[in-house]
């Protein structure tokens, strides 16, 4: 990123007189729903200018300002660090052996789905704390939810009390990916927003193998893994909070704004000063109302009430004949409707306003998030349990292999950023990742339709869906740079909001598959096994990895995870579809310098140079009519 020419520091400036409602239409007026860009005679935030002013002397400070920017860096990547380690094996390894100690290994979809959606819902609560307080205090509360979440699911008496904690938790990685993802935005050029973006994973290249010496050390123990987190999390977070506050006090004292106060302080709608409590509960309420509390409540319920009968079904008193189970179905999808009434006519900020309704790169990108997110989930919710099966690994060998494609994903990653910013291009890399994720797909599947056992095709698979990370750092840039610097943290929230609701319904499937499918195939392949042996080895995976491996319980079993995995796999096949077919209405904005492609104005605020169509002579006056292979070009870029 290139700093700005001016030298010199800007005077501390006294934003006049402004009301709220008038802030209110200059951002209504900040662009329109063609993404238009505004002028600065249209629009001229104070706050903005603010921001601007810390810029140019946080990138010219020199010694002093190169050390904040490295420590800021540092300290995320500490974060990031925790996040990694929590991502990589508190869900896929310990979370598959507290089900199997609880006999409940079967509803470990079940665990997922909540999860999940505790996660999606909460993502705009976080990003609405972090406009209203600061982004430092945020880390906090995840802080405080990362720590009392371990702590109560590692000291679970039973299945119920381990779900509280890891619901918890879910809060805790929603904040944390969410304010680093927001910080990147921040700080870098389009042109370097994918390779930042993608280094916030590399964290996982290290945690992956760690992981597997963690899991081997406590697959007997998993409560003091758990534990271990409970320790580990809040240390590797403090040095990003009192970071992100030193910033906050050295803006403060220079009678300036950073990225890490509130966006009211950035905006200019309030000064950095200390409120009374009149104030803060006037400012909580109008961010209920700005986050869309109602929406989101009746959201959350419609599809916890949709989804969670779907994965509980086959265990609960009659199955599906159970009145209860298709009375939270039908109510569900009840609430789902009352959710877009309530949007359509009376909610006060609706969460999908139609400005964005408008943005074809958000549309564009809300599918593929959610798309992907799906396949990603129905195929990773049983496939750790069906790799410990069928594979006479070691503890260690199994983590290894499961964190293949989280490392390749994070090699890749940065690479797929430097390419955007050699090519400032990303439309292309986008549908060649898209392909390669179905390829992976359809190297699982066996000829007759069964879970391939093959190690070859399993690690190739594994491979290359590492080739994933070119559509998912693409979309995640094209996304972003099709809003204002002022509307990033809502975009990332609502997207993030509606992907993780994407992840719980893969999960739900999966377990609606798993749980209809598996007992029986099990009776089909063990017809000389009784009931309750069947029952015991269905509830507890760590009893039937006992087995020896060529007895003939532990082969049947194998053959019917390979059938019921393989019909769990067909499914995530035809979802991955999808984000191949959206990639191509992506539109493909130039990364430049630029902090978004609205108003194409980079990190000090000034307005730079973009070319229109990439590669194109601005300077060429000459006009030629255009060949059929310029109109695709052209089409291909809108």
């Amino acid at each position: 990123m290139s700093a700005p020419n001016n030298t010199s520091g800007p005077e501390p400036q006294t934003p006049p007189q402004t009301s709220p409602e008038m802030f209110e239409l200059n951002e209504k007026k900040d662009y329109d729903a063609t993404n238009a860009p505004v002028s600065d005679d249209e629009h001229k935030e104070i706050g903005v200018g603010r921001v601007e002013a810390f810029n140019k002397v946080l990138y010219q400070s020199g010694k002093k300002g190169k050390i904040l920017l490295w420590l800021l860096g540092v300290s995320i990547g500490l974060t990031m660090f925790a996040y990694a380690l929590d991502m990589g094996i508190t869900t896929t390894i310990f979370g598959t052996l507290a089900a199997s100690t609880f006999g409940v290994h079967s509803q470990l979809g079940t665990v997922n789905t909540a999860g999940q959606i505790i996660r999606a819902i909460s993502k705009p609560f976080i990003g609405k704390l972090a406009d209203i307080t600061s982004r430092p205090t945020t880390y906090v509360v995840v802080l405080v939810f990362y720590a009392v979440g371990f702590a109560v699911a590692a000291s679970a008496s039973g299945f119920t009390s381990y779900v509280i904690g890891i619901c918890f938790t879910s809060v805790g990685k929603s904040g944390l990916d969410l304010l680093s993802d927001i910080i990147v935005a921040d700080l870098t050029p389009l042109e370097w927003r994918g390779f930042f973006s993608a280094c916030l994973a590399l964290p996982f290249i290290v945690t992956v193998p760690v992981n597997g010496f963690i899991a081997e050390g406590f697959y007997e123990d998993w409560r003091w893994g758990l534990g271990m987190f409970a320790i580990l999390v809040p240390v590797l977070l403090l040095p990003a909070i009192f970071t992100l506050y030193t910033m906050q006090r050295r803006g403060e004292k220079a009678g300036m704004v950073t990225m890490a106060d509130s966006k009211d302080v950035r905006t200019g709608r309030t000064e950095a000063t200390p409120k009374n409590l009149t104030y803060w509960a006037k400012l909580a309420y109008r961010g209920l109302i700005d986050i869309d509390i109602v929406g989101l409540i009746l959201l959350g319920f419609a599809f916890s009430l949709i989804l969670l009968p779907i994965t509980l079904a086959k265990s609960a008193k009659g199955g599906w004949n159970n009145p209860s189970m298709v009375a939270m179905i039908v109510v569900g999808f009840v609430v789902l409707i009352l959710f877009g009434l309530y949007e359509y006519f009376l909610a006060p900020k609706p969460m999908m306003t139609k400005r964005i309704l408008q943005n074809r790169a958000f549309i564009a990108g809300v599918i593929i998030h959610i798309f992907n997110q799906m396949a990603s989930s129905v195929r990773n919710t049983y496939f750790s349990s069906y790799i410990l099966i069928i594979k006479e690994w070691t503890t260690y060998q199994w983590t290894i292999f499961l964190g293949i494609t989280t490392m390749g994903l994070c090699l890749v990653g940065p690479i797929v950023g430097l390419i955007h910013r050699v090519s400032h291009r990303y439309k292309g890399l986008m549908i060649f990742g898209a392909a390669a994720r179905i390829l992976g797909y359809g190297l699982l599947i066996s000829p007759n339709g069964m879970m391939t056992e093959d190690t070859a095709r399993l690690v190739a698979a594994q491979l290359i869906f590492c080739l994933s990370s070119l559509n998912v750092v693409g979309v995640r840039v094209g996304v972003q740079a099709s809003v204002p610097h002022d509307d990033i943290a809502s975009l990332i929230s609502i997207i993030t909001l509606w992907s993780t609701l994407g992840s719980s319904v893969g999960s739900a499937i999966a377990t609606s598959i798993w749980t209809e499918q598996m007992v029986d195939q099990m009776h089909v392949e063990l017809p000389d096994v009784d009931d309750t042996t069947i029952a015991t080895i269905y509830g507890n995976i760590k009893t039937l990895k006992k087995y020896d491996f060529f007895d003939p319980i532990r082969q049947g079993s194998i053959r019917a995870y390979s059938i019921v995995n393989g019909h769990i796999t067909i499914v995530s096949i035809v979802f991955a579809c999808i984000p191949l077919i959206a990639s191509f209405f992506m539109p493909n904005f130039y990364l430049g310098k630029q902090q978004n492609a609205v108003n194409n104005k980079g990190l000090d605020g000034e307005v730079v140079d973009v070319p229109k169509n990439g590669a194109t002579d601005m300077n060429s006056t000459e006009t030629k009519p255009a060949t059929f292979m310029q109109k695709m070009a052209a089409l291909y870029r809108k």
